[in-house]
């Protein structure tokens, strides 16, 4: 599986909100997944977009294709591609997400997003610098 596009890599050096959603386009083979990923509007699930298509054959667009969602915290959902190949489903958030397609070759597809609106980084460098300053030798708080 090979990462075409990106949105977030579109702005590769500045800090990413995690308000919006992220599109990524990838491609496996003669096949191409469109993704779009955001928050949903409680700010507790994120909201999976998505359409299977074959590049090598204009009439199929990956109807049927099972897709299969984990945010690798235990939560699982499958969905099933509609006859133009499209996607759509919920899960609860987490700082992992993971996809995969079957029916489309004798073997899955498999795409891994990590933190799919890489909020993580940053809530990290906050601790990170939360952290700093706070101990003296030992270890121990200094105030």
């Amino acid at each position: 599986m090979r990462l075409l596009f990106d949105s977030f890599l579109l702005f590769e050096g500045t800090r990413s909100t995690g308000a919006g959603a992220r599109r990524m386009l990838y491609r496996a083979d003669t096949y191409q997944i469109d993704l779009q990923v955001e928050l949903s509007s409680d700010q507790s699930t994120l909201v999976i977009t998505g359409q299977v298509l074959d590049s090598k054959q204009s009439g199929f667009s990956g109807r049927d294709v099972l897709v299969v969602i984990s945010n690798l915290r235990g939560q699982v959902v499958l969905t099933m591609a509609d006859q133009f190949g499209e996607f759509h489903k919920e899960i609860p958030d987490s700082d992992n997400l993971e996809l995969f397609f079957l029916g489309l070759t004798d073997h899955p597809f498999t795409i891994a997003v990590g933190d799919p609106l890489r909020r993580q980084p940053e809530k990290k460098r906050a601790r990170d610098v939360r952290d700093s300053g706070t101990r003296g030798k030992g270890g121990k708080k200094t105030q």
